[in-house]
């Protein structure tokens, strides 16, 4: 009887593992000729097995491989594309990836939008491409088309290559893939640090006081060449919004994120308490009057889940911040130095080009070091755990201080 693979059939007809009477049809009327086939099929589907498979199966494994073996040849081909589900592709795995991190790390909207972006070139790098991909040849391969075909900045490159170190990471953990040569891969990069943008004293008590023309003003201006032209105000509201935002942040030291989020409840007696969403640090930061007059500006206005202050998109700040230093004059050339595409390049814009959100905190930080107002207690307000990310702002408010002493010097001399 061989009643293991589904088939019945007398004793004294089976032979050497084949049916030897050519008429014989079993009880079910399946003839010696299709007996004899399958045996032959199941034989044959057994021996490929056997070479292409190093572990012992399963009972549940040698089954199916049974019933493979009894199919024909196209059935066998069907039942393998059914029984096993198409492999998700790394972009499916990279969705995966966000949505876990994101959870696990509280990724900010910002975050999220980075690794869509990387998401982006990855898929222009190579629709098709796999986790499997990602050995010396594909990890370099990734690099030089961002440094070639996206001209990206070196500093970009770095941190496109730090993303895809940690989405691969992620996989080998989850074993989606067993090609872990992303961590002996040695990757080089030329960064150099970029200037650190904020303003000066004289330009944030310009930028406070300045008023907004009306929509549709002519304003006269001169560029860095002292070249005079004109430019038209749109969005004078948003313009005046941006500017109180931008302000609140340098005289209390938020980020953009910080300040979006901050809620009337938030302030108390004076002192804003806030939790950071970058770090997560609870900070109590006292108001001073600049700050309270802002506040103090927008109590009348009601904002959805109680914002002290309007919300502008990041995005949209930055623009607006860029005409806001256009209008105010802040002109002086600043240069930063890069390496793009393998070549170190110089390049030269208006202070007011470069100016984005951050140059607030960063210009709270630079005032208060310079103002002598010790680093510790300036760390408290900002959240700053370490000397080592204070330490480019130490070293502009060292430099301010010993300009300050030379002209002092200077003074005396007189």
């Amino acid at each position: 009887m061989i009643s293991t693979i589904g088939y019945s059939v007398d004793k004294k007809v089976f032979e050497a593992g084949r049916i030897n009477k050519k008429n014989y049809k079993n009880a079910k009327g399946v003839t010696a000729k299709e007996l004899n086939a399958k045996l032959s099929g199941l034989e044959s589907h057994f021996a490929t097995y056997d070479l292409e498979t190093k572990s012992k199966p399963t009972k549940e494994e040698l089954k199916r491989q049974i019933s493979l073996g009894l199919m024909g040849k196209g059935e066998e081909q069907e039942a393998l594309e059914v029984a096993t589900p198409q492999q998700p592709t790394i972009f499916e795995y990279l969705e995966e990836f966000k949505k876990e991190q994101s959870l696990a790390n509280e990724w900010a909207y910002g975050t999220l939008q980075c690794w869509k972006t990387f998401g982006n070139h990855l898929k222009d790098f190579n629709a098709s491409v796999t986790l499997d991909d990602f050995d010396e040849f594909g990890i370099t391969n990734f690099i030089v088309y961002l440094r070639g075909t996206l001209d990206m900045e070196e500093k970009t490159v770095q941190k496109q290559y730090s993303n895809l170190k940690w989405f691969l990471n992620w996989a080998i953990r989850k074993g989606y893939t067993k090609q872990d040569f992303i961590n002996r891969y040695k990757a080089k990069f030329k960064v150099l640090e970029k200037p650190v943008i904020f303003l000066t004293k004289e330009e944030l008590l310009k930028l406070y006081n300045y008023q907004i023309p009306a929509n549709g003003k002519e304003v006269d201006l001169i560029d860095r060449n002292g070249k005079e032209y004109k430019k038209t105000i749109h969005d004078a509201s948003g313009l005046a919004k941006t500017r109180d935002l931008f302000c609140f942040c340098a005289f209390t030291s938020l980020r953009y994120s910080d300040m979006a989020n901050l809620k009337r409840h938030d302030i108390r007696d004076g002192i804003l308490y806030i939790t950071t969403q970058k770090t997560n640090d609870r900070i109590p930061i006292e108001l001073n009057a600049f700050a309270k007059e802002i506040i103090d500006k927008y109590k009348k206005e009601k904002y959805d889940n109680d914002l002290a202050l309007p919300v502008i998109s990041n995005q949209k700040m930055n623009k607006y911040l860029k005409v806001l230093g256009e209008l105010c004059g802040f002109n002086d050339p600043i240069t930063r130095v890069c390496f793009r595409g393998g070549k170190r390049v110089e390049e030269t814009y208006p202070k007011y080009e470069m100016i984005g959100t951050h140059a607030g905190r960063r210009t709270f930080i630079c005032f208060a070091l310079s103002s002598g107002i010790p680093p510790q207690v300036v760390m408290k307000w900002t959240g700053h755990s370490d000397y080592s990310a204070m330490k480019p702002y130490i070293d502009i408010a060292e430099k301010t201080k010993a300009n300050a002493m030379s002209l002092f010097e200077m003074e005396l001399k007189k």
